[in-house]
């Protein structure tokens, strides 16, 4: 349908005709006979071949016609009814669709259900350079479930041509169907090694038979067999059907048993990709991906999906994980950028700043140690840690008077904390400021910072003055070394009495 609104109605239309019955020519019963062999029986299956997809309608509703008349001919009416087209257009009718409409495989599965057919051919009709190409598929439903059975693409020089091969290629398929519901039933009735015997006799009598593999495997699962039979299965299934969801998950789940986590991961990338809008899918990919044990291995599996998802925050959060556990640096800066800007909260966290910054340490990154840290202290301007690694940062790059006032921020925050004053302590210190040194221990002191924590930056004022002292063993030098340096401006005898009186205390009394 063209007009999105037009199809929903339809769809709508099919399902209220689920509930209250198809139309009167569509009822089970007598029906004119159309098929050799007079009427069906009771347990007579049904088959239901409505239009096939196509760019051309005429191709789809004349392949379709074509395929509905090679299965009447070749097969009696008590042996496989085919369900009348005059009783498929009627439907269609009545639910808002043209009768040529070509249906999508729900709505075909839920017409088949208003017609009691038993098994559904949905199909592609293409025009080729030599004729056309009918690329068939049966479905059934079992349960809640649509499964389906591939069939072989068919050419032919036109769609009467092609139709044989469709009709030999479902004729084929349903050779193996009444094996595969015996073992359906001996499923639901819990005889599991039955159904897996079923099973066998199935494949044996259609050996491209995914239905039956399908019911070998759950009986499997319910018997408890091992991963290597369960794999087995389903690699088989998968081999014949790519993109089939219950043999994907089995498979998956017998690599995780084996402990190949390796295929398990390319296997549940395999089912993302057959359904790559359904975010949960996505999700245990990524969290597999994360956990799994060799990062550079995990990453290589990651690149593809991320060309598919370049801003999916959590692909790019466990590539950047995944980066920094195999010691990427330079390329999990990159990643931990773009993951920032996706994922602005996370780009905001003390975990994102905690890691990075580890990371650039580890990777000996002096000048990204520094931008970070100026970065997170921004971000966290009470968190002393931070401006701690920048203060250090600026002294390792000789850029003293900035460490001086990151270091002094960091008292102002603090004023209890020893590290920080150590840190103002040592930057005064390399800048030959004794005097500030011991202002700064005062203040320090005062704040209450333990004497004792600021002795070995307070030694750095006082030892080289000691060791002069001891060398010369002069009276000057050593009354220099017990308080600060005097003034540059003379003072009277009165005023130096009073300015010594009033001097602080010197380094050695500070840590005593």
């Amino acid at each position: 349908m063209k007009s999105t609104q037009r199809h929903t109605a339809a769809a709508v239309g099919i399902l209220a005709l689920s509930l209250l019955g198809a139309p009167a020519s569509a009822q089970r019963g007598p029906v004119e006979p159309a098929q050799r062999g007079g009427q069906p029986k009771q347990e007579t299956p049904y088959i239901l071949v409505a239009t096939f997809r196509s760019d051309d309608r005429k191709l789809g509703v004349d392949a379709a016609d074509e395929v509905r008349k090679r299965l009447s001919n070749e097969h009696s009416a008590q042996e496989l009814f085919v369900v009348l087209k005059r009783n498929i257009n009627t439907t269609l009718e009545a639910s808002g669709y043209r009768a040529d409409s070509a249906l999508n495989a729900s709505d075909l599965m839920e017409l088949s259900k208003q017609l009691h057919g038993t098994y559904v051919i949905d199909a592609k009709a293409t025009k080729t350079p030599s004729g056309v190409r009918i690329e068939p598929r049966l479905m059934l439903r079992t349960g809640m479930n649509t499964l389906t059975q591939p069939l072989p693409a068919v050419d032919g020089k036109d769609a009467g041509d092609a139709a044989k091969g469709v009709e030999k290629a479902i004729s084929d398929a349903i050779k193996g169907m009444d094996p595969y519901n015996k073992c359906i039933a001996d499923l639901r009735a819990q005889k599991y090694d039955a159904a897996v015997t079923d099973a066998k006799l199935g494949i044996t009598a259609y050996p491209n038979t995914v239905l039956s593999r399908l019911c070998a495997l759950q009986a499997l699962t319910s018997l408890k067999a091992s991963a290597d039979s369960i794999a087995s299965v389903a690699n088989a299934i998968i081999a014949i059907d790519p993109t089939n969801m219950i043999a994907l998950q089995n498979l998956g789940d017998a690599y995780l048993a084996k402990g190949d986590t390796a295929k398990a991961i390319q296997t549940k990338i395999l089912i993302y990709r057959a359904d790559p809008t359904n975010p949960a899918i996505a999700g245990e990919v990524v969290r597999q991906i994360g956990q799994f044990g060799s990062p550079d291995v995990a990453l290589g599996i990651l690149e593809p999906l991320l060309k598919e998802n370049p801003a999916d925050p959590e692909m790019l959060k466990t590539k950047w994980v995944l980066q920094l556990r195999a010691k990427q640096y330079k390329q999990a800066f990159i990643t931990g950028d773009e993951l920032a800007k996706v994922d602005t909260a996370f780009g905001n966290s003390l975990d994102y700043f905690n890691r990075s910054i580890g990371a650039a340490q580890a990777d000996t990154n002096a000048a990204m140690v520094q931008k970070l840290a100026a970065q997170a202290s921004q971000k966290f301007p009470k968190e002393i840690s931070f401006i701690n690694l920048l203060t250090q940062s600026y002294m390792k790059q000789g850029q003293l008077q900035q460490a001086l006032q990151s270091a002094r921020r960091a008292t102002e925050i603090d004023p209890k904390n020893a590290t920080t004053w150590q840190f103002v302590m040592g930057i005064q210190s390399q800048m030959n400021q004794p005097d500030s040194v011991l202002a700064s221990a005062q203040k320090a002191i005062a704040a209450g910072v333990p004497k004792d924590s600021l002795a070995a930056s307070l030694l750095g004022v006082a030892a080289p003055a000691l060791k002069k002292a001891q060398e010369t063993k002069a009276r000057e030098d050593w009354d220099h070394c017990s308080r600060p340096r005097k003034r540059s401006m003379p003072s009277s005898p009165r005023r130096r009495a009073s300015s010594t009186s009033a001097s602080p205390p010197s380094a050695l009394a500070l840590t005593q």
